[in-house]
């Protein structure tokens, strides 16, 4: 019964105090002027879990009594106490009190002075309600509640209240976060169905269609925030009923399945990679055309790695640039004709010169090198390039992939591009290894004659110009030796083209340590390279005799360039240079080993020799070679 209801009602009947008092549900009690109980009813004695002895306990039948707080309150302090001191009546006081066994209750008091016709104070009475058991409920549903909050504003999730019409009406900070919005009050009133676009938006209006039917509706769309950030959400709508049932909203509670999303994706990627990889091994190791292998490894390259430009670069023999030689994904008519160079400035000639995968993610900006016409002519953005190895030292050339968008690589991205360049390799080695087979077989009974043709020759001038048969005996011999070694050379790849740089470290081994080699690898017709075999021995036998090879530290360069005059033909120019001009050198053209130059520069390659004796000796030679194919 609500306050002192039931003693206003009592004072209005005729019943007997005590009577009536004794039928409340409620706890009542009364004191006289003094504070001395004079009355209580068996509600009160449940409460306090005694029956104090009337007209000696005071204030109050209870054992403590404490503030909500749990601050102890005296007897001579309580509310009946300060009721009955001050002649005033208190309401709805709430208090704590505990029983002798410790049991505590929380209560509500509301004593009243008891005055009679003349005005004289004489007691009180006291209302005790009982309200533990709702106290507890509110404490239990404010935990609830702050507990609710605080999972809402410290999940992961995005979670949004919006109305049936899809208006935002709150949203959590990680809902603000990825919507970049820095302040929750300005996404209220957004349209939740805004945020998608296209079909995404179709998606968003048929869960909320759904959750409306059933409850609840559900879709997986993908956000772009407005700084251009994509990110990929599980979207769940729960549909919400007011105090009456009806509906009045959703619960939206959004997961970012981005890194998941990329996850799959990752692997979705890895897999076609894989896939890609062991197609190619299948193409390296057929017996097809290797112009035409190349061709099909770029356009599985290109697919598998999601760039639509993809090339294969070749080392020119000359050395000086990087031919086309396989691509997709480039202007029409190029593959096969355009060339870029190997100069550090441009990314395949970094890629040459760093002896690792270049990964490049925005040219634009790119400061380690310059872009090439070929990749800005594309409007090349990022890529990845790598060098392929060759048979020997010299590389075979640059395998890349291209984009026009930014792109990301990751770490799989390069090691895939990787396997396809050793795979690539291998196959050039093969190919390399049929075409010297064949040619060593249509060779050798060509070469062989001429060679017994050649050493019989240089062993009758050799006898010619010795002065003795054991000077003849020791100079053919080392002129066999330096045709063995440079025949070696040239026929250990099946008379094929070879590196001046492997030639010459093969030709003059017995001097490498004092020879400095000056130019590019570059790679010359089988024919040509054993001629200037002889050469050379002819030029370090001279030096053993008279230049820097007949001293300590004596010291030879061999310098070489290609020249390509302007109707496109091209000359090797060769300078062999000594440190040391003896004053007893041989004059220039009177031995054989002159004979013998001047006969293979200029009777049989058509060249020209320049000598000069000073300030020390050298030996320049020029002779023709074939041009390459026309490079765009």
């Amino acid at each position: 019964m609500n306050r002192l209801a039931f003693v206003d009602q009592w004072r209005a009947s005729n019943l007997p105090a005590e009577s009536v008092l004794d039928l409340a549900s409620v706890a009542i009690y009364a004191t006289d002027a003094e504070g001395a109980i004079t009355y209580f009813n068996e509600p009160a004695v449940a409460l306090w879990g005694d029956r104090p002895v009337l007209g000696e306990a005071l204030w109050c039948g209870s054992w403590k009594m404490f503030t909500p707080e749990g601050t102890p309150v005296p007897h001579d302090a309580c509310p009946m106490a300060v009721c009955v001191l001050e002649n005033r009546p208190l309401a709805d006081i709430e208090i704590v009190v505990e029983r002798r066994d410790g049991q505590r209750r929380q209560v509500v008091v509301n004593p009243r002075p008891l005055v009679a016709a003349d005005g004289e104070l004489r007691g009180a009475v006291n209302t005790v309600i009982d309200v533990t058991e709702r106290r507890e409920a509110e404490r239990a549903r404010s935990q609830s509640e702050v507990l609710a909050r605080h999972l809402l504003e410290s999940s992961q999730d995005c979670i949004k209240l919006i109305g049936l019409d899809g208006r935002l009406r709150s949203i959590n900070a990680c809902g603000c976060t990825s919507l970049e919005i820095d302040d929750p009050d300005r996404a209220v009133g957004l349209s939740y169905f805004d945020f998608w676009k296209g079909a995404d938006r179709e998606a968003a209006l048929a869960a909320a269609a759904s959750a409306r039917a059933t409850g609840s509706g559900r879709f997986s769309a993908s956000y772009e925030s407005s700084s251009g950030r994509v990110t990929v959400w599980d979207e769940v709508l729960t549909l919400l009923p007011d105090a009456a049932g009806k509906p009045e909203g959703f619960l939206v509670v959004s997961r970012d399945l981005t890194d998941h999303d990329r996850a799959a994706q990752e692997m979705a990627a890895r897999l076609a990679q894989q896939k890609a990889l062991s197609t190619i091994g299948a193409i390296a190791l057929s017996e097809g055309d290797f112009d035409t292998a190349m061709q099909q490894i770029v356009e599985l390259l290109s697919e598998a790695t999601g760039c639509p430009m993809a090339k294969v670069l070749q080392f020119a023999d000359n050395a000086d640039h990087l031919d086309l030689k396989a691509g997709v994904g480039w202007h029409d008519g190029i593959v096969g004709k355009a060339s870029v160079g190997i100069e550090r400035a441009s990314q395949a000639g970094y890629t040459l010169q760093a002896g690792e995968p270049v990964v490049v993610a925005d040219l634009r900006t790119e400061t380690r090198f310059d872009g090439p016409q070929l990749l800005i002519d594309h409007g090349v953005i990022s890529g990845m390039s790598v060098t392929i190895a060759g048979s020997s030292a010299r590389p075979f050339g640059v395998l890349g992939v291209h984009t026009s968008r930014p792109k990301a690589f990751a770490q799989a991205d390069v090691d895939f591009l990787c396997s396809v360049a050793h795979v690539i390799a291998a196959r050039w080695r093969q190919e390399e290894a049929v075409e010297r087979r064949t040619l060593l077989l249509r060779e050798m009974a060509h070469r062989s004659g001429n060679l017994l043709q050649l050493a019989h020759s240089v062993f009758l001038q050799t006898l010619r110009y010795a002065p003795d048969m054991e000077t003849a005996k020791q100079t053919f011999g080392q002129r066999l030796a330096a045709m063995a070694r440079t025949n070696m050379t040239v026929s250990h790849g099946g008379w094929a083209k070879t590196g001046l740089t492997t030639l010459a470290e093969d030709v003059l081994e017995p001097f490498r340590s004092r020879i400095k080699l000056s130019g590019r690898d570059v790679v010359l017709p089988a024919d040509l390279c054993f001629d200037i075999g002889l050469i050379w021995h002819e030029l370090s036998t001279n030096s053993a005799k008279y230049g820097a090879f007949s001293q300590d530290e004596g010291e030879v360069t061999i310098a070489w360039t290609i020249k390509t005059a302007d109707d496109g033909s091209r000359r090797l120019s060769l300078v062999w240079t000594d440190s040391v001009c003896a004053e007893n050198r041989r004059p220039s053209g009177t031995g054989f080993g002159s004979k013998l130059i001047a006969q293979l520069v200029e009777r049989k390659h058509a060249g020209t020799i320049r000598v000069e004796t000073s300030p020390t000796y050298s030996c320049a030679i020029e002779v023709a070679i074939a041009a390459p194919p026309e490079a765009a």
